[in-house]
């Protein structure tokens, strides 16, 4: 599997965490576009990270520094929102803010992984 897949799929899996299940507290399901959350951020920019893909597989920096950027903003939402929601609502969190957090970091590993084979050429 290309790098390139690798970080399309990332991206996909963190678009399908949004709209799973990001808190559960008592028989309340929120999503990540549901009540407090940011969820709607990851979409953002998982579609811009989207646009970057391809050149940052090619080697290209300006790919490489959009998809690491998007990547760190997709991480750091539903970690914010996990904080956040910890101290206030209580529950626990659900499977789709863990799998927007685990796509959030392949997606990054994909594009640190390609800015180390440009710097070994």
């Amino acid at each position: 599997m290309t790098i390139a897949r690798i970080c399309r799929l990332a991206i996909l899996l963190a678009i399908v965490g949004v709209f799973g299940t990001w808190r559960t507290a008592g028989p309340v399901s929120l999503s990540g576009v549901d009540g407090p959350h940011n969820g709607w951020l990851v979409i953002i920019f998982a579609l811009i990270a989207l646009a970057g893909v391809g050149p940052a597989a090619r080697g290209s920096w300006l790919g490489i520094v959009t998809v690491v950027g998007c990547a760190a903003v997709m991480l750091g939402t539903p970690i914010q929102d996990l904080l956040d929601q910890n101290s206030v609502v209580g529950g626990h969190a659900g499977w789709g803010l863990w799998l927007t957090v685990a796509a959030a970091v392949l997606l990054g590993g994909g594009a640190l992984y390609a800015a180390a084979e440009r710097v070994r050429g």
